[in-house]
């Protein structure tokens, strides 16, 4: 599925892809790079495995990788989740869920 020129233009607060898209990824690190160099303001990136959910391709654990971000400051201050997205290293594949 390809989305047209007009969504991909918009700006979606500074987050490279679009929600359910997928693509191809040469590897965890480079993917993390992509992310990095997208540079949302005040994000973290955390990364983690799941042996419960696997690819339903290759039947590989799946990889989730969270965008967060903080809101407010001092003890008060949460996290919002930006954008999720799930790695498959077994396909080299990553779709934004999120």
């Amino acid at each position: 599925m390809v989305h047209p020129a007009r969504v991909k233009s918009k700006g979606l607060n500074g987050i490279p892809h679009l929600p359910f898209q997928e693509f191809a990824v040469p590897s965890l690190e480079a993917f993390l790079s992509v992310l990095k160099k997208a540079k949302i303001r005040d994000s973290e990136i955390e990364v983690s495995s799941s042996v419960e959910s696997q690819h339903t391709m290759c039947s590989r654990p799946l990889i989730h990788v969270l965008m967060m971000t903080a809101k407010g400051s001092g003890p008060a201050e949460y996290r919002d989740l930006a954008a999720l997205y799930q790695y498959c290293p077994g396909c080299r594949t990553a779709v934004r869920v999120l």
